[in-house]
């Protein structure tokens, strides 16, 4: 990983770096975009995202990542249900929300990717209302 950035570093080149390790993903991005079925559900510059994830699927798994030396540990963020078939998605979201009051609306209707805060953009239903 070094390497990369080293190389990055000196020939100014951009990497596609695709990962489930966010650790190491916080560690080579300089923008991050998080992803569900195929579809970018939030996209932004590393520390924004990792400080400020708006999106459900962004919050769950970073609320499994432990951070050294934190005071106090995170309230854990679980998604309930099952991963719908990707090859034949459901008409809404297909993220299954940790919060009850958005399930009806994400079922009927996918939300937009929009952007809620300069160069960071989030598809939920939430920061759309």
């Amino acid at each position: 990983m070094n390497l990369l950035g080293e190389l990055q570093e000196k020939t100014r080149v951009s990497y596609l770096f695709i990962s489930h390790n966010l650790s190491v993903v916080r560690h080579i991005a300089s923008r991050v975009a998080v992803m569900y079925l195929g579809q970018i559900v939030e996209i932004a510059e590393r520390d924004r995202l990792f400080d400020s994830p708006r999106h459900p699927y962004t919050q769950a798994p970073l609320s499994s990542v432990p951070e050294p030396g934190a005071e106090l540990r995170r309230e854990r963020i679980l998604l309930r249900g099952e991963v719908p078939n990707a090859a034949d998605p459901p008409p809404g979201l297909p993220v299954p929300p940790p919060r009850p009051h958005a399930e009806e609306r994400r079922r009927k209707e996918k939300p937009a990717l929009r952007e809620w805060a300069a160069g960071h953009s989030a598809a939920c239903h939430l920061l759309s209302s």
